[in-house]
């Protein structure tokens, strides 16, 4: 197809088109020469469906390549989906998913109110980084946590309860004694600051 062949601005009744490139450089290069600060180029993918409704699957960027036994194997693929059709109250998100083990797999949701880690996905923060926290009031100061140096694998596990996390600053005292002579029925004592 040569560029005078593209006249029209819409390419009707066409069931699927392939470029086809033999090199690395770009397959595809869409360019806007308009100069605001508005957002182009864009790329809309539309599904105009007769009956919209939630849960619907509504478009999909797919990364295939080949294993080692010459089969296409779509790698990755990103996937637009509604979760509210409801005139006025309209909720979407994007499904992450990943080939795992040689199965599709759903690794991330990421909607509206939350960004959910599926089927086994874990969390990574790389060296030097941490989570931070904005608490209720958007402001200058915000919460970090932010973990040792790990000189082996550690884990935490958070108890099956309600309540705050104490730290040690939160425990009276300075010092914890040890009775080298536990006896059954005694009783705790504490005298300042041991026990």
């Amino acid at each position: 197809v040569c560029s005078s062949d593209l006249t029209n601005k819409t390419i009707t009744n066409a069931a699927s088109i392939s470029v086809a490139n033999t090199s690395t450089d770009d397959s595809l290069l869409i360019t806007t020469t308009e100069d605001s600060s508005t957002a182009g180029p864009v790329i809309a993918l539309k599904r105009n469906s007769a009956s919209p409704a939630d849960a619907d699957y509504i478009g999909q960027v797919k990364f295939k390549g080949e294993n080692d036994a010459d089969q296409e194997v779509t790698y990755a693929k990103i996937t637009g989906k509604i979760l509210d059709a409801s005139d006025g109250s309209e909720d979407g998100m994007l499904e992450y998913a990943f080939i795992k083990g040689g199965s599709q797999n759903i690794s991330a949701r990421f909607r509206g109110d939350a960004l959910q880690l599926l089927n086994g996905t874990n969390l990574y923060v790389g060296a030097g980084g941490g989570i931070q926290f904005e608490g209720a009031t958007a402001d200058a100061h915000e919460i970090m946590l932010s973990p040792a140096d790990a000189t082996a694998d550690r884990t935490i596990t958070l108890p099956d309860s309600s309540g705050t996390i104490a730290l040690t600053s939160d425990i009276p005292g300075t010092d914890l004694v040890l009775d080298g002579s536990p006896q059954l029925g005694g009783h705790l004592e504490s005298n300042g600051s041991n026990i």
